[in-house]
């Protein structure tokens, strides 16, 4: 067998085996491109090692110069999932900043790289290239929270409009004045929930009451397969951080009053007030408000690829008022399985997310 067909099924045998054993990541995406990207750094290192190898047989002098390059290359140095390395340096580390006050994206001014327990905390992670050029098609960012080294979570934050994506800076407050805080209120940036705290400024705040006193290290980068687009760290340092609790309560208390209702995706009326009909025969209250999310119908197939086509689904969201007289909206998924005939079924109720409650101010917004 030739040497490159033989070093090619090598890196290729390794990887399938990664992708076989996915199932055991629980479908995290972020431990699943992390790890993917080890396996192949690891698979890329298994075939330098077989050339190197056989080098040596045939030329000790191209076996040392072989060596001596890879020991200097970039990627030589694997970093794990969970840990910080020196192949995580971004070249954008030093553009990022962190503030005491909210910062002014055109005039960021110099970084804060320490701060005492109690200080609100403002952050600024900015990138040589615009996120778009970064993550090429996709709309989120996959940004990690480490704690003296420990990764303790990562999330991915959706980017919904274009001009977002443009950008090569990210706004993220770690734990700032209520009155004063930046995320949360734009809905076209969307932090998901980690166990019933919004990732950003809410779960961030949260962490920093929990620790212990004395001197940490706080650290945040935007990568994803192994490849840091940006970061930044400081330090925190107090004897003690219980302020940052009392901090987390207000932040989520102000987190909730700027909830507002998925935006509209699709406009169709006829559409809309079937779905309210539909809930309604659920035993819904009256509807406030609803809204279709998604832009079309998603085709649900049998077995995925070019397989038969076995339903069709879409999500909308719905406002209305519970038991107690308060607002709240769920988004649901409605589905229409497809018939015999090739026509569509009967359109059903098929999945109900979780009940959020809504502030009375921003039912319309």
């Amino acid at each position: 067998m030739r040497k490159d067909t033989r070093n090619c099924c090598i890196f290729m045998w390794v990887v399938f085996l990664a992708l076989c054993c996915s199932p055991a990541w629980g479908f995290d995406f972020g431990k699943i491109v992390d790890g993917v990207s080890n396996v192949v750094d690891s698979a890329q290192k298994e075939v330098k090692k077989v050339v190197n190898s056989e080098s040596e047989k045939t030329s000790g002098e191209k076996s040392s110069q072989s060596q001596s390059q890879q020991s200097s290359a970039p990627d030589a140095v694997v970093q794990k999932s969970g840990t910080v390395g020196k192949a995580d340096q971004p070249l954008g580390e030093s553009l990022s900043v962190f503030s005491t006050s909210p910062i002014d994206v055109n005039a960021p001014g110099n970084s804060v790289s320490s701060f005492n327990a109690g200080d609100h905390i403002y952050g600024l992670l900015r990138s040589k290239k615009s996120w778009k050029q970064q993550v090429g098609g996709s709309n989120y960012l996959i940004v990690w929270f480490y704690l003296d080294g420990e990764q303790k979570s990562y999330k991915s934050v959706g980017l919904q409009r274009a001009e977002l994506l443009n950008q090569d800076y990210f706004v993220l407050d770690i734990a700032p004045d209520p009155a004063r805080m930046t995320n949360y209120s734009d809905p076209d940036v969307i932090f998901p929930e980690v166990k019933g705290d919004k990732f950003g400024p809410e779960l961030f705040s949260r962490y920093l009451g929990e620790l212990s006193p004395g001197k940490h290290t706080v650290r945040i980068e935007v990568k994803a397969y192994n490849k840091v687009y940006a970061s930044g760290s400081f330090t925190v340092e107090g004897n003690d951080f219980s302020s940052y609790t009392a901090l987390y309560n207000s932040i989520k208390n102000k987190a909730g009053q700027m909830v507002t209702m998925p935006k509209e995706g699709l406009s169709n009326p006829t559409l809309a007030a079937e779905l309210e009909g539909i809930l309604q025969q659920h035993g819904w209250p009256q509807i406030q408000r609803l809204v279709i999310v998604d832009k079309d119908w998603w085709i649900d197939r049998v077995d995925g690829g070019d397989t038969a086509v076995k339903s069709r689904h879409i999500a909308a969201a719905a406002a209305a008022r519970g038991t107690d007289g308060k607002l709240f909206f769920q988004v649901l998924t409605f589905e229409q399985p497809m018939l015999l005939s090739g026509d569509w079924g009967k359109l059903d109720l098929s999945h109900s997310g979780e009940k959020k409650p809504l502030p009375e101010e921003n039912l319309n917004k």
